[in-house]
């Protein structure tokens, strides 16, 4: 597939959240869904220090914000919300300008997403996942660095308690966490490598995916995954430790089990990345 800019919808079979509904938060810089192409606004971006405005998925890709980010700034701008595009009202936010990611540098559209400097860029998402006895949670994302842990997405209450998604050096893989049950990438990861994250509880059992692939199951995992701490996406979700050093394209979190529709989410997913 020849994809002229990797945000814009081309090539798939459908917009994803259309043809798989029922997520809880959808965030991208494409569309996920029909009415965000076009009509409703993907993201907001901010320049200077307090000059900020919205974009829909086809003015990312259009070049209407590389041009709004070049009036008078040097052509910098960085990502302030993604929104919601499930239409559950669950905007990732971050208000504070030194812990937004870049997004456009010099002019440029970052085509392999917003780049988090792993010091102190982040989102709250503004909700959590409570009670829920199962989750899928999707993403696509790559480090450029792996020289310490990285937080991908976490909604953890305590090291133990909850769900995250995260890179830990010292075994070289990524994490699927579910409360104290852990399942894994099984192959060492690369630097500067665009990679699709697929975690899946479904009560009993938690599995994790790497590109469309099965790496890791555990049958053992707990019933419960209660967490009150609301999802970050690139830092701890209970304390800032760790955070994720390299850019993000898309998070994509449903609170029930995903597993009859994985294939058509991730082949979605790959279609348009070129995974």
């Amino acid at each position: 597939m020849n994809l002229i800019n990797p945000y814009r919808f081309a090539g798939e079979t459908g917009y994803l959240l259309d043809d798989y509904t029922g997520a809880s938060a959808g965030y991208s810089l494409r569309a996920l869904s029909s009415s965000y192409e076009t009509t409703d606004t993907v993201i907001s971006a901010r320049k200077n220090v307090t000059d900020v405005e919205a974009f829909t998925a086809e003015e990312v890709t259009d070049g209407t914000l590389e041009a709004w980010a070049a009036t008078g700034t040097g052509g910098n701008a960085y990502l302030r919300a993604m929104f919601d595009q499930t239409g559950n009202g669950n905007t990732a936010v971050q208000l504070t300008g030194i812990k937004q990611p870049l997004l456009v540098s010099g002019g440029t559209l970052l085509s392999d997403g917003a780049l988090f400097d792993g010091t102190n860029d982040f989102f709250d998402c503004q909700f959590n996942h409570g009670t829920a006895s199962a989750q899928s949670i999707f993403t696509v994302a790559a480090m450029t660095d792996l020289t310490a842990n990285r937080i991908l997405i976490d909604g953890r209450d305590a090291n133990d308690d909850g769900i995250g998604m995260f890179y830990i050096t010292s075994s070289d893989y990524m994490r699927f966490h579910v409360d104290a049950t852990d399942v894994f990438s099984n192959t060492s990861l690369s630097a500067d490598t665009k990679y699709l994250f697929s975690g899946i509880y479904g009560s009993t059992t938690s599995t994790f995916y790497e590109d469309g692939t099965q790496t890791d199951t555990d049958t053992g995992a707990p019933s419960s995954s209660s967490s009150t701490t609301d999802y970050k996406i690139g830092r701890n979700g209970y304390a800032s430790s760790a955070f994720w050093k390299g850019n993000i394209n898309e998070v994509i979190i449903y609170l029930d089990d995903q597993s009859a529709n994985r294939a058509g989410i991730e082949s979605n997913i790959t279609t348009h990345y070129g995974i």
